[in-house]
C-alpha cells in the first residue's frame, strides 16, 4: 500500500513537468528507495525509543527486508516508463498506464485484505472502494499542490 501510494504520488507530481522524459520519469524508483530508507529509519528510531533496545546491524537488515515492498511497488511504473523510452508508446500514455496500474494495485490489495466469504459481500466491496478512494485522494492532494 505504502509503496503503491508513494509511487502514484511521485507520478502525479511528475505529470506537471513541462517536458517529462520517459527514462528520467523511470527514476521514480529513486524516490521509492528514499522512502524505503526513511521508513526503515523511522521504524528503527521508534523501536529503539519505545522498547529501549540496543540496535544491531541485524535489526537494520530486518527492517529493510520488512519494508522492501515499498521499492517493489515502483517496479511496474519503472517498466512502463522504460518501455515508453523505447518509443513503444508516448510518455503521456505511460503516465496514464502507470496511474491505472497503481489504482488496480490498490484494488488488488483491497481485494486480498477484504476478508473471505465470512464477511458480507457489500462490506468487502465498500472496503475495497474505500481503500482505492483513500489512495486516489492522497494522489489528488499531491496534484492539487502543483496546481496552486
Amino acid at each position: 500500500m505504502y509503496g503503491t501510494i508513494s509511487t502514484l504520488v511521485a507520478i502525479a507530481g511528475l505529470t506537471f513537468e513541462t517536458h517529462p522524459e520517459a527514462l528520467t520519469t523511470a527514476g521514480v524508483v529513486v524516490g521509492a528507495l528514499a522512502i524505503w530508507f526513511a521508513h526503515t529509519l523511522s521504524r528503527l528510531v521508534a523501536k529503539r525509543s519505545w522498547q529501549r533496545l540496543e540496535l544491531h546491524g541485524s535489526d537494520v537488515r530486518t527492517e529493510l527486508q520488512g519494508s522492501w515492498s515499498i521499492v517493489t511497488a515502483a517496479i511496474p511504473s519503472v517498466i512502463i516508463f522504460v518501455l515508453a523510452g523505447t518509443h513503444l508508446f508516448t510518455v503521456r500514455t505511460a503516465f496514464f498506464i502507470a496511474e491505472a496500474v497503481g489504482v488496480l494495485a490498490l484494488a488488488m490489495v483491497g481485494f486480498g485484505t477484504a476478508g473471505g466469504s465470512g464477511r458480507p459481500r457489500g462490506r468487502r466491496i465498500l472496503y475495497i472502494l474505500g481503500l482505492v478512494s483513500v489512495g486516489v485522494t492522497i494522489v489528488l492532494l499531491e496534484s492539487l499542490v502543483h496546481l496552486l
